[in-house]
């Protein structure tokens, strides 16, 4: 039951998020400032966890994402860009029982990301520019360990986890405008973390007490580079999150934790 609750409030969280965006468009500007996309994604997930510096734990596999972003220009020539995102998939699952044994099993994983940014552009050269920009991105997920076995072939019993973050973007974002109807842009930038959270729902399973962990703040990285050509955009993209261990909590932490994703993302402006 509360696997389902929680679901149901990401459902929630999402549509406020599209909303968020969509009250957005309604802020006046020039027409030609203003672009609103639809976007799918394909991207190599990696997932890592480590005791004392050992990896003990490696999910790798393809996840898939649905989104939605708006950018706008104002006359000022400051920029506004909310988006949200679901993404789901299942991974493979290479780690370790609390024996030190090796088990495999699969993951799934279905959240949300939700994000705001504003920014200022310059233009230094004809159909060139360059925008720094600041804000905030929200993430939450569901990683749903199943059952698995050991490699002497005893099973191993699954559990679900609620994971959210919320961390400050600070970037630069540039591109070049060849034309009314082509571009390339790229941004790079850091996320600042500044609130993690990891609830482990073992009772459900009947391994133990459901626990709520805070997974330590690292910085870490993002980047994308694209083209657009009249409505359609493309893009290659890096993401990345950095957690230290959680202090102990009910004889349970989190360790020390790391994930990466390299994507490609195709849709659609408007």
């Amino acid at each position: 039951m509360k696997n389902i609750r929680t679901f149901r409030k990401r459902v929630w969280t999402l549509a406020i998020g599209v909303g968020l965006c969509y009250l957005g468009t309604l802020l006046p500007a020039t027409p030609a400032a203003a672009e609103s996309g639809v976007s799918l994604s394909a991207e190599s997930f990696t997932w890592k966890e480590f005791i004392n510096d050992r990896q003990e734990v490696k999910e790798s596999g393809i996840l898939y994402g649905v989104g939605y972003a708006y950018e706008r220009e104002f006359d000022s020539h400051v920029t506004l860009r909310p988006a949200a995102e679901v993404f789901f998939g299942r991974v493979d699952y290479d780690g370790h029982t609390m024996a030190g044994e090796p088990a495999t099993t699969s993951v799934d994983y279905w959240g949300v990301k939700l994000q705001g940014e504003v920014g200022r552009r310059y233009r230094p050269g004809e159909g060139f520019y360059t925008e720094p920009f600041a804000g905030l991105g929200f993430r939450a997920w569901l990683r749903d360990i199943k059952n698995g076995s050991t490699a002497s072939g005893t099973g191993t019993t699954g559990y679900t986890e609620e994971w959210i973050t919320l961390h400050a973007r600070l970037g630069l974002r540039t591109g070049v405008d060849f034309s009314g109807t082509s571009a390339w842009f790229a941004e790079a930038g850091v996320k600042l973390p500044l609130y993690n959270q990891n609830t482990a729902y073992l009772s459900s399973a009947g391994v133990g007490p459901d626990v709520t962990m805070h997974p330590g703040r690292r910085s870490s990285l993002f980047a994308e580079t694209g083209v657009k050509i009249a409505r359609f955009k493309a893009s290659l993209f890096y993401d990345g999150l950095r957690f230290s261990a959680s202090d102990v909590s009910s004889g349970y932490y989190q360790p020390k934790s790391t994930e990466d994703v390299y994507g490609i993302k195709a849709g659609l402006v408007f």
